[in-house]
């Protein structure tokens, strides 16, 4: 548990758009895997190669760390403002804080739209080298990273390099 304070707590001290050892930007992220089951509101799973032509948000957090429960009415509201443009949000939660009846629970009530990846086992976490939490990519239509970071901060540049994607998405 301290660990994942620490976490928190670095993710508000950290500027929002670092260097991390696994960047991606400019690149083509890793697909994420994991059984069907491990998927809310995605019965089928979703495959990041499958999205191109729209514009994902991707975004690793658990319950219990502060700044992510900050980003997810944002999250929402972007949820239901953008869809339609082509704005496709996946929330991958790191199984190994939260257990899935947590997680199911927490989108039910909240009345969760997007998907949700339960990454039971940390694999997805590990492969994008997720150690600070939040952790966000701004994926676009032709499949690479615009922006990677710790977004609570970045909000109004996210915001821009998505209207900027939206323009790409066809119809």
């Amino acid at each position: 548990m301290t660990k994942w304070i620490a976490a928190a707590v670095l993710a508000c001290l950290l500027g929002q758009e670092n260097k991390f050892a696994n960047s991606y930007l400019g690149k083509t992220p890793p697909e994420l895997v994991a059984p069907k089951d491990q998927w809310l509101n995605a019965p089928e799973g979703l495959e990041l190669g499958k999205l191109r032509g729209k514009v994902v948000w991707l975004e690793f957090g658990f319950l219990k760390c502060a700044p992510c429960r900050k980003m997810m009415p944002v999250m929402d509201k972007w949820h239901k403002e953008l869809a339609e443009k082509g704005l496709v949000i996946l929330d991958v939660d790191d199984g190994s804080t939260d257990d899935l009846d947590e997680v199911q629970k927490d989108v039910k009530e909240r009345g969760t739209k997007y998907a949700v990846l339960w990454d039971k086992d940390r694999k997805n976490c590990d492969k994008y080298g997720v150690e600070v939490f939040p952790r966000a990519y701004l994926i676009g239509v032709d499949g690479t990273v615009l922006w990677e970071g710790i977004p609570n901060s970045a909000l109004e540049r996210i915001e821009t390099l998505m209207r900027e994607e939206f323009a790409k998405v066809k119809r």
